[in-house]
């Protein structure tokens, strides 16, 4: 139920992104302030995660793989935001992710991934300067790539969560 639940919310946030920017980063903030608030550890998760995509993508931007609509290769709030929220959620569901191997994870991400992207161009969220299938073949590889380095964060993350909370228990 709690998957259900988290992937729908981030459902939400992913088409706030999609469809609403400027005008829905509010909402965005709110779900993004609502997952810390569930599990302070989502921080933790944000930071050592999102880079991952924050880099990637901004790579993605300026070698001109995909465009965001505004005629900059800057990466604009909402696609920030959207990863803060994607890596939130993937935290929040890191026993279900952490349970699998890395290489079916990483066939999920490339799929799941890569579809986004196709989602969001349909949506007139961002574009594609190079064909939509060699684009999307990219996209494959891309988060396949995103995924498997994701999984390996989340392992050692999820390490030292657990490390400092043994540790936080033998003190008192």
């Amino acid at each position: 139920m709690r998957f259900v639940l988290i992937s729908l919310l981030f459902n939400v946030y992913w088409f706030s992104a999609a469809i609403g920017p400027p005008s829905l980063q509010w909402l965005m903030v709110a779900m993004l302030l609502a997952a810390i608030a569930y599990d302070r550890s989502v921080i933790w998760g944000i930071l050592v995660l999102a880079p991952v995509g924050l880099i990637g993508d901004s790579a993605l931007l300026y070698t001109q793989w995909i465009n965001v609509n505004t005629g900059s290769v800057t990466m604009p709030a909402w696609l920030v935001l959207l990863w803060l929220g994607f890596c939130a959620f993937a935290w929040l569901m890191r026993e279900l992710v952490l349970a699998r191997p890395t290489w079916f994870i990483s066939v999920i991400g490339s799929l799941g991934g890569a579809s986004s992207y196709l989602a969001g161009e349909r949506l007139d969220a961002l574009s594609f300067p190079q064909s939509f299938w060699v684009t999307g073949v990219v996209l494959l590889g891309v988060w396949a790539i995103y995924s498997a380095i994701f999984v390996t964060l989340m392992r050692w993350l999820q390490h030292k969560v657990e490390a400092q909370i043994a540790a936080t228990r033998g003190q008192q």
